[in-house]
């Protein structure tokens, strides 16, 4: 095991490494170990060279989309965790947002039903690679397959005790610090994970003085893994993104879709998942059930929704005026996301390997989607994903 030296200075910026690599990386394309790291709710629009340095410092040094990337149409975490690793369309794989449908079973929280299509982890190690999982969010390792990662942190998806957590339970951006002390991250695919920002943007806003505050540490933290990764660094390629953005609530009284919608007595066959500023339909398939100018319409009639778009012939997506929310909660959160204004991700790429520039040209003159990395990574590292295999799932093919 090649240790991680905790004696780099954090403010390295690691492209000016010319040390030798381990010699015992596996490599699937000839010396190149490609990093993602994820850093949950992080606006591309926050990212400034007096906010965050270090994430600046990578864009200068490799490249960045200048409008960012494009998340799936329900801006949230879960779906495009999934998509991240798969590059599968929800539409092929159902996993749309933080819920998933399932004929028997209605929606579902996501995580319990994985990410329903091959991941990078699997297509790696089909390839003879070796690849690594480190989640601040401990619900990613099901949600996004880790479990076929060869080293996967929290193992089994559950924080072991004693792990720093945030307010609202997962893993704070020190834990996942000390969880890396002791990963090897010389492999073919790392993927790692920073939660702290989505928590603090949730209980205090994208643009308050708090989630700016977090931002500052989150950058700091992330200068932190970069400077594990100087060993090597020559021969890296990291993509650091975000999920999604998020945005300020001001008006606390929920919109209450499913209960509105609930309330026509005419109606049936409808069940809505609330995903912050966004909410799922899905409207059975009976010979009789509503059709879409009518569905359209009752969903604008709701107060508090500004529109509602068909994503699958079965699944919609309705989302909030600016400023509101679907459903209650049971503490004030005062950033959401969810709907299509949030949809913006950060994306970076940066490291030593000469394949860094091709990929910096090409998501500066064409915004990249979710959807593209996965591919992305999978012909970097010669692990074929010409096409995505879905898993043996309800309703779809495998």
């Amino acid at each position: 095991m090649v240790q991680r030296s905790g004696d780099v200075d954090s403010s390295h910026p690691a492209a000016s490494f010319t040390g030798p690599y381990a010699g015992d990386v596996t490599q699937l394309a000839g010396q190149l170990r490609v990093v993602m790291l994820v850093i949950d709710a992080m606006p591309h629009r926050h990212v400034s060279p007096t906010l965050t340095p270090h994430l600046w410092q990578q864009a200068a040094a490799g490249g960045r989309a200048p409008m960012g990337a494009m998340s799936l149409p329900v801006s949230v975490t879960y779906a495009n965790h999934a998509a991240f690793v798969t590059g599968a369309d929800p539409a092929l794989t159902g996993v749309h947002g933080n819920h998933t449908w399932i004929d028997d079973r209605g929606w579902v929280p996501s995580p319990k039903e994985g990410p329903r299509a091959t991941t990078l982890f699997e297509r790696v190690g089909a390839a003879g690679g070796t690849s690594v999982m480190v989640a601040g969010d401990q619900k990613l390792v099901a949600q996004m397959g880790g479990a076929r990662a060869d080293v996967v942190w929290p193992p089994d998806g559950r924080l072991p005790e004693g792990t720093e957590r945030c307010a609202f339970g997962y893993a704070s951006d020190a834990a996942v610090l000390a969880a890396l002390e002791g990963i090897d991250l010389d492999v073919d695919f790392a993927l790692i994970h920073l939660n702290e920002p989505d928590t603090t943007s949730h209980l205090h806003g994208p643009d308050s003085a708090e989630a700016f505050e977090q931002y500052r540490a989150t950058d700091a933290a992330y200068g932190e893994v970069v400077a594990r990764l100087a060993d090597g660094w020559e021969h890296t390629l990291m993509l650091t993104v975000s999920d999604h953005d998020q945005e300020t609530i001001t008006d606390f009284t929920p919109v209450e879709l499913a209960e509105s919608l609930a309330a026509l007595a005419d109606i049936a066959g409808i069940a809505v998942a609330d995903e912050g500023t966004a909410a799922l339909i899905h409207r059975g398939s009976s010979p009789d059930r509503i059709d879409d100018d009518r569905l359209l319409a009752m969903i604008r009639s709701v107060d508090g929704v500004e529109s509602a778009c068909e994503l699958t012939p079965d699944v919609w997506m309705a989302w909030t005026e600016p400023g509101r929310s679907f459903g209650s909660t049971s503490i004030p959160i005062h950033g959401q996301h969810g709907s299509p204004r949030c949809r913006t991700q950060m994306a970076i790429v940066s490291g030593g390997d000469h394949r860094v520039a091709g990929v910096a040209r090409r998501i500066e003159r064409h915004q990249p989607s979710v959807l593209d990395w996965a591919p992305m990574i999978a012909d970097l590292l010669h692990a074929d994903l010409l096409h995505v295999d879905l898993l043996h799932v309800d309703g779809l093919p495998a």
